[in-house]
């Protein structure tokens, strides 16, 4: 074979090989920061996907299933590392948790969104690798702002319910934790006012659960928590700012719900 005919024939293989190969997924985006807020989908129905809002067909998609034990999988090709992700319990755990004066556990699926348009959000799929995709706002869901407004239109034959089976919940950063049962934070500094002077520092980690009533970007504004007020010490005021997130990195532990 003389050498025009194998650099033609190399380059026939290598047109073959790379047009039969599957397109790159370019959608990582590490340094886009904590996003706008938080998206919880409903578990039993499969979620498309898209890499482009414009896009009619969806490049993944996540099929949502339970198996005989009664646990929910989540079953997709991505490298799936949503913002919370839990299977729920087995019926087995469900009875046992029941019996301990529990409930039984939900599967739970939230995403951290990046940003929103009027069709379609923007969420990350993998925390670690800031790996994104679009979700679609299609009509035959209902998108709601809350939990309240879930709960208010969740019931199928009561009156003035939109009722839908298929939903989704997106909560701004603020209104979600606003609502949750309280947070806590490591090496916890309370200023007067966002980038203030220290007015409380807590350098023995203790428990110390916190309501926020405002966010100011970065800064958290913060009373002590409903029905925790036992946990603090009656002489020292607690009422001021603290950092909730910095960049990417989010600097509090966050309880959503607790089961008393």
């Amino acid at each position: 074979m003389n050498k025009l005919n194998f650099l033609i024939l190399f380059s026939l293989l290598f047109f073959i090989c790379c047009g039969q190969s599957k397109k790159a997924n370019t959608n990582f985006q590490p340094n886009h920061g904590v996003g706008i807020g938080l998206l919880t989908a409903n578990t039993n129905y499969s979620i498309p996907l898209y890499q482009n809002p414009k896009d009619e067909i969806p490049t993944d998609s996540i099929s949502i299933k339970e198996d005989k034990t009664g646990v929910t999988k989540f079953i997709t090709d991505l490298n799936f590392q949503p913002y919370a992700l839990s299977d729920g319990d087995s019926y087995e755990e469900g009875e046992r948790h029941i019996s301990m004066g529990l409930i039984r556990f939900s599967p739970e699926l939230k995403f951290r969104v990046i940003d929103s348009t009027e069709n379609a959000f923007k969420i990350v799929t993998n925390e670690n690798t800031g790996e994104f995709f679009y979700l679609k706002k299609d009509k035959q869901s209902n998108f709601y702002n809350s939990e309240i407004e879930l709960s208010d239109n969740n019931c199928e034959n009561c009156p003035n319910s939109s009722y839908n089976p298929k939903w989704y919940i997106f909560e701004t950063w603020e209104n979600y934790l606003k609502r949750a049962e309280f947070i806590t934070k490591k090496d916890l500094k309370i200023y007067d006012k966002p980038n203030g002077k220290i007015i409380f520092e807590d350098k023995e980690n203790d428990f110390l659960p916190f309501n926020i009533i405002e966010l100011k970007g970065d800064w958290a504004n913060l009373k002590k928590a409903r029905g925790r007020e036992f946990s603090f010490d009656k002489s020292k005021n607690y009422n001021g700012w603290t950092q909730w997130k910095k960049g990417n990195e989010i600097l509090i532990d966050i309880t959503e719900h607790t089961y008393e």
